[in-house]
């Protein structure tokens, strides 16, 4: 079962406090924090990760939070004494740098650790399991990268990502959002670079079917219409598609259109073809026309003229020419065509006409 997760970074807690609020319902469940960003402001590391903790506890998140050697000191803390973190309502913290083998070994024995999945080896992990690694409670979480062209592939991703599954962990991995975009860059947080600009839940799509556990946003928020779809897709598993209308349709078409569907198993290489319309508008007259090319996104309904096939609605993953049997009724609008090539077979759909 997939899980989800918020960031929450000083620089933006008017922000997540927001974010926050609504987490459980967008179907949440985590929060991640960090303490060494270098461009957060100055100030009181402490009460500011202590306003993260308070946060997470009042949405019921659980919280893992990114920690360097140096950070535990702007906390007050060291690898003994950080379990009093969990007082503030962190769950776990994830090692990235800065600590030496035996510190991470005693930070262990203190809270829960993850680790960094897309530097660590098998072998790191046995060497410190030799030396007396706590292993209750570790997660394993790859990174995200702000740099625009630094961040995984495909292959290495799912290299790492096999390795600790074999270990028996859990992996966690991240999408960017499209709100609010975290500073220095502003590019995006994404583990694999080439879903830098791709629509949230199309890159968390990729990342389930990568065999990722926990789907974490990396940036502050998300939009309104993106948590919209996060969340038909994280509670519901549905994914969602904003269509425009571009042409009259029968009364019974209009409403067939925006019941909940799903694509044919038997899933069609160029378009995603909703499996219960044809037989909801079989006896339904449906006129030609349009009957104009189908450009990526074309929502489009089978006409009279069609036979058998007469009410099949579909959405085009790609262009495709005019057939006078096939009428273009409407468009998914152009921020949710990432999704379409990852709608898989059985996939539940529903359209949200404007």
């Amino acid at each position: 079962m997939t899980s989800f997760g918020l960031s929450a970074y000083f620089r933006h807690l008017d922000v997540a406090e927001e974010v926050c609020a609504t987490a459980r319902e967008d179907g949440f469940t985590m929060l991640f924090g960090s303490l060494h960003v270098p461009e957060e402001p100055d100030g009181d590391f402490r009460a500011r990760m202590q306003g993260v903790g308070s946060l997470a506890q009042d949405a019921g998140l659980g919280l893992v939070v990114d920690i360097s050697g140096p950070s535990l000191a702007a906390v007050g803390l060291d690898v003994t004494t950080a379990g009093r973190m969990r007082e503030w309502g962190v769950s776990a913290l994830r090692v990235d740098y800065g600590l030496s083998d035996e510190e991470i070994v005693a930070l262990s024995r203190s809270i829960p650790i993850w680790f960094n999945a897309s530097t660590a080896t098998a072998g790191d992990y046995e060497r410190l399991v030799g030396m007396g690694l706590r292993t209750e409670g570790i997660g394993i979480s790859h990174n995200f990268y702000p740099k625009p062209w630094t961040g995984l592939s495909d292959e290495f991703l799912d290299t790492q990502t096999r390795m600790f599954h074999d270990l028996g962990f859990t992996v966690q991995a991240w999408v960017p959002g499209d709100g609010l975009r975290r500073i220095p860059l502003g590019f995006g947080l994404p583990t694999l670079e080439r879903h830098r600009d791709v629509h949230p839940v199309a890159a968390a799509l990729d990342l389930r079917r990568a065999g990722i556990d926990d789907i974490f946003v990396g940036d502050p928020s998300l939009s309104e219409r993106t948590r919209r779809a996060w969340r038909a897709w994280a509670l519901e598993d549905v994914v969602e598609l904003e269509v425009e209308l571009t042409a009259p349709v029968p009364q019974a078409v209009a409403e067939r259109l925006t019941v909940l569907d799903r694509n044919r198993t038997d899933d069609a290489a160029a378009m995603v073809r909703l499996e219960g319309a044809r037989g909801a508008l079989a006896d339904v007259s449906i006129s030609a026309g349009p009957t104009v090319g189908r450009p990526l996104g074309s929502v489009t309904v089978d006409n009279d003229a069609a036979g058998r096939y007469k009410g099949e609605i579909a959405i085009q993953r790609r262009d495709l020419p005019a057939d006078a049997t096939v009428n273009v009724v409407g468009h998914v609008v152009a921020q949710d065509h990432d999704l379409l090539s990852r709608i898989a077979p059985g996939q539940r759909v529903r359209l949200r006409l404007r």
